[in-house]
């Protein structure tokens, strides 16, 4: 996850202290995602949607959480499917908060309500992000549902009115990449202060669908959230992350450059230090079943599961495989001036890093992207 915020417009938000943080004894963030349920048909979802096959029952999913505190997780986002398919949800957020772990939720906003609201601030949640995929015509054939986009906005007001903190989720496809200022535009309206960009992982629904963005349509997606960033934040949207795709950060740093702005030097401070991909490191996901994969893109990858091995041990084993995963990049990774600041990137089911670079670029022949359609 990378904070636009922080590393170009040089903005902190309190989530920055998770990011970009030393050693200080923390385990790796944790997505769970508690349920394979989801009353929707998503075209990019990297899930599979159904009837959860083995779903942990409560006294095991209290029994991970129990763990999740042991490693002194600093972050477990409740995912799935959608979680709020799962009954004992209340249960388990609550739960989860009293184990002092910081609880927030991944969801569609279909089912939230005002009570669903109120209770999942009384559970202690921390933060609600709402998955929007653009304007209506867009999130419904997205979603394959008639009435969702209503149905997300809706949910985002709920939360706000119950003191919730709550952002937007919105994830970058060739169908959509030209509608980032479209959701700029909507998180102001909705006074939201945080957005989420997710670059497609090919994986799931999303291998099936033909929807990855060329290196184009990635290049202008990423032009329009740093312009937006820069305009928006004026207007309170104040927390811009993307993640997905690690090249992102020598793409902020080329447009740091070209503008000669003072943060550059600060930015590859940052990145050098704390930048790149640590799956299996600072993030692993946990899947319905108990099954720890490096993060929630990796379904295909196992590397135990927390009902047969504790998840300290499973965690020592992740270290061992990830802490050198640069050692075995392909070529191309290993001969980029950019390796230290990627990490290798994101890698989906082909073991295949998303890059957007070109072969000069990472060999330093082109210092800096052609930052096409960027404000002058």
């Amino acid at each position: 996850m990378i904070s636009i915020s922080r590393l170009y417009l040089g903005i902190e938000n309190p989530s920055d202290r998770f990011r970009y943080r030393s050693d200080s004894g923390l385990g790796p963030v944790i997505v769970y995602n508690c349920t394979d349920k989801c009353s929707q048909n998503c075209l990019h979802c990297y899930s599979k949607n159904g009837e959860s096959s083995g779903e942990l029952n409560t006294a095991d999913a209290k029994q991970l959480l129990t763990q999740l505190a042991e490693v002194k997780c600093p972050v477990v986002l409740f995912s799935g499917g959608e979680p709020l398919e799962r009954m004992d949800l209340f249960e388990l957020l609550d739960f989860s908060h009293s184990l002092g772990l910081r609880t927030v939720l991944s969801t569609n906003g279909n089912l939230i309500d005002s009570q669903i609201a109120e209770k999942l601030f009384d559970t202690g949640v921390n933060y609600v992000g709402i998955s929007i995929d653009g304007d209506r015509k867009a999130h419904d054939e997205f979603r394959g549902t008639i009435g969702g986009f209503e149905k997300a906005i809706t949910a985002v007001k709920f939360c706000k009115n119950a003191n919730l903190k709550t952002g937007l989720r919105f994830t970058i496809t060739n169908r959509n990449f030209n509608q980032i200022k479209y959701i700029f535009s909507l998180a102001a309206q909705l006074n939201v202060q945080r957005i989420c960009f997710y670059h497609l992982i090919s994986t799931g629904q999303a291998a099936k669908n033909n929807l990855k963005c060329t290196a184009s349509q990635t290049i202008q997606a990423l032009n329009d959230i740093l312009d937006c960033a820069q305009d928006y934040a004026k207007q309170g949207v104040t927390e811009v992350l993307t993640v997905g795709n690690h090249a992102d950060g020598p793409f902020i740093l080329s447009r740091l450059k070209q503008e000669n702005s003072p943060q550059y030097e600060k930015t590859l401070d940052l990145l050098a230090k704390f930048g790149g991909n640590k799956i299996g490191t600072k993030i692993l996901a946990i899947d319905s079943a108990g099954n720890v994969h490096p993060d929630q893109f990796w379904q295909n990858f196992s590397l135990g599961n927390v009902t047969e091995i504790k998840l300290e041990e499973i965690l020592k084993k992740s270290l061992n495989i990830f802490t050198e995963k640069t050692k075995s990049a392909p070529d191309r990774c290993k001969n980029c001036n950019w390796l230290k600041i990627c990490g290798t990137n994101m890698r989906d089911s082909r073991l295949e890093p998303d890059c957007y670079l070109t072969d000069d670029q990472i060999k330093g022949k082109q210092n800096e992207f052609a930052c096409q359609n960027a404000k002058a």
